[in-house]
């Protein structure tokens, strides 16, 4: 039996991650910001999940609850890190206060947390980091682009940890889901203050204030958790897994076109070489 320690589990993918997790008769660290609103989850599977307080802008909350979940379960085998939130604004229209927080919650709180949970990963020579990212990874979309840079560099910081960590038995791997019906499109999309008119062309496309849910994304958050706890466990697992079809279409568009430029400029990259 596994023990799983998963971030944002209000509701969407965390949510679908942690009931997944337990149907499947793992043992669970169910943490969200508010603990009331995993607390169905615990009363439900008494012996296998515990509720917990996690907010990711508290340090000292965060090392209370990874110290709780081992307390109680002895052990971390998965930490998976879904909890984040999107910003929409253009680039200079951005507030620096609110990508601070952007980067704090959607990076360095969960690299913050991988090294938190590292050591115990490392002692038993065993463990899976999955790290949620986005889409939005694969390439920057029009009015996220701090989104898109925050995932990124989880991204990049994963690709990293992965040959580090690979040789200690623990495996990591990336989640890129599409549009889901969660309510990151809701109270989970947060958005600028400020608007700049040279940018009021592009408004209906990005502005939070001119965004309307349709709640018509083709993601299921309760299949899509099912299947990143099927894949995780795996020991074939990839180390990126594209969640959605339209994530599959929009990537396979992106990395198509980058092969395509990367030789139409080859001839003047190595331009640069020093010439003997």
């Amino acid at each position: 039996m596994n023990t799983w320690f998963i971030t944002g589990c209000s509701s969407g993918l965390g949510r679908g991650i942690a009931e997944a997790a337990l149907r499947r008769g793992e043992q669970v660290a169910v943490t969200a910001r508010l603990p009331e609103k995993v607390e169905a989850l615990a009363k439900a599977y008494p012996e296998r999940a515990l509720a917990l307080r996690l907010d990711l802008n508290d340090k000292a909350g965060v090392e209370r609850a990874v110290q709780d979940a081992c307390d109680r379960f002895g052990k971390i085998d998965v930490l998976a890190n879904n909890a984040g939130h999107g910003y929409r604004a253009a680039i200079e229209e951005s507030e620096p206060e609110q990508v601070e927080e952007l980067f704090n919650t959607n990076f360095f709180a969960p690299m913050e947390l991988i090294r938190m949970i590292l050591p115990k990963m490392r002692a038993r020579r065993k463990g899976m980091i999955v790290n949620v990212t986005s889409i939005g990874a694969v390439r920057g979309a029009l009015g996220n682009g701090y989104y898109s840079a925050a995932k990124g560099a989880l991204e990049l910081a994963t690709e990293a940890l992965a040959k580090e960590v690979k040789h200690l038995g623990i495996r990591t791997m990336l989640v890129e889901p599409g549009a889901f019906r969660t309510s990151f499109y809701d109270e989970g999309l947060k958005g600028s203050g400020a608007s700049i008119a040279d940018y009021d062309v592009l408004a209906a496309q990005y502005r939070k204030g001119n965004a309307v849910n349709l709640r018509n994304q083709p993601g299921d958050p309760e299949k899509g958790g099912e299947i990143i706890v099927e894949t995780a466990l795996r020991e074939d697992a990839p180390f990126r897994l594209l969640l959605g079809s339209d994530a599959v279409r929009a990537a396979e568009t992106e990395l198509e076109h980058r092969p395509t430029e990367l030789r139409a400029w080859a001839g003047v990259s190595a331009r640069s070489d020093l010439q003997r």
